[in-house]
């Protein structure tokens, strides 16, 4: 990825105009794709931008662009040659280090599509954009030593749904905590929460809301149960992020949905020299959220609580624990 941040920098650099100018001025790159990716600049605020051309029967009208701290995405010159062209640019105050790896990524990106497929390009484009989006609303930083363990909890569970066979782009479409969703995974009418802890005693699960464990709406709801103890032989979080990628790597658009997820959860592999912990799987239980388990929703708490965060002992429950392939099967997702 550094040489194509090279690149489009140069590009960057050598585009220049007389003083009073206005419009775009750009320079093709991505030899590949002929004159549809574009560095360019905006005269005469200068911000640094790409700008992408596809062909109007794939981009609706009416489709919502992203828009982030540091960026944002607009159509550009209306139709030219048949294309629609948006424009990926850099705020004045948004970083230009950052917004450099963000381009180059999202390049990488329709890359990765393989196809010269402009619906398949399309979406690969905005995905990766709106997974950018995400991970800045996020501070653009390191994960918390704390989300750390959750995601790989998350991702031990997506694994395991790759092993027991879930195709591949059903199980990274279900994964929707990256994306501030209110369960980890949705599968077809229910869903799966993941809890995971490193706790040398005890499995004690946060709930967030009182909606989370609520079926009322969303049936069954399984909570996956976590355990991983800290050890020299265990997996990093970029190891099982390297091996999720391996598995994926002969389906090219799954791989880059998986891409936008592990950044939107918050991800960014030029941070991956400071995740030093390794994890050992310890334990891993699915348990179905039905009548007599415990949890707080709507329904069961005294009139006037609107909201509540609680935390429930699993311990005694692992004895229920019905595996994953079960849950899967009763979710009618195998």
């Amino acid at each position: 990825m550094a040489k194509l941040i090279d690149e489009i920098q140069l590009a960057w650099n050598s585009i220049q105009t007389a003083q009073g100018t206005s419009g775009w001025n750009t320079v093709a790159v991505l030899p590949s794709h002929p004159g549809r990716f574009r560095a360019g600049r905006n005269f005469p605020d200068q911000c640094e931008a790409l700008l992408a051309g596809f062909r109007t029967s794939v981009i609706s009208r009416n489709e919502k662009l992203p828009e982030g701290l540091g960026f944002h995405v607009n159509r550009v010159n209306s139709e030219q040659d048949g294309l629609v062209w948006l424009a990926l640019t850099r705020s004045p105050n948004g970083n230009l280090e950052l917004f450099s790896a963000m381009v180059s990524d999202v390049l990488q990106a329709i890359l990765a599509t393989g196809t010269g497929d402009h619906s398949r390009e399309l979406r690969a484009f905005l995905g990766r954009i709106r997974a950018w989006q995400e991970f800045m609303r996020k501070g653009a930083v390191p994960l918390s030593a704390e989300n750390e363990v959750g995601l790989v909890g998350e991702l031990t569970i997506l694994e395991k749904m790759l092993e027991v066979g879930l195709a591949p782009e059903a199980a990274i479409g279900a994964w929707r905590g990256p994306l501030d969703g209110l369960r980890d995974f949705e599968l077809g009418f229910g869903a799966i929460e993941v809890k995971t802890t490193i706790a040398s005693a005890g499995l004690v699960a946060k709930i967030g809301s009182l909606e989370q464990l609520d079926d009322t709406n969303c049936k069954p709801i399984f909570l996956g149960a976590v355990k991983y103890a800290l050890t020299e032989s265990g997996q990093t979080l970029p190891e099982k992020i390297s091996a999720i990628r391996t598995r994926l790597e002969s389906d090219p658009i799954t791989l880059s949905e998986f891409d936008d997820r592990v950044l939107a959860a918050g991800y960014m592999t030029a941070h991956s020299h400071q995740y030093h912990r390794r994890f050992t799987l310890r334990e891993l239980a699915m348990l179905e959220v039905g009548e007599n388990f415990p949890r707080l929703m709507h329904g069961n708490v005294t009139p006037g609580v609107i909201s509540a965060r609680y935390e429930i002992n699993l311990e005694p429950l692992l004895s229920q624990d019905i595996g994953l392939t079960t849950a899967l099967k009763k979710l009618e997702m195998i």
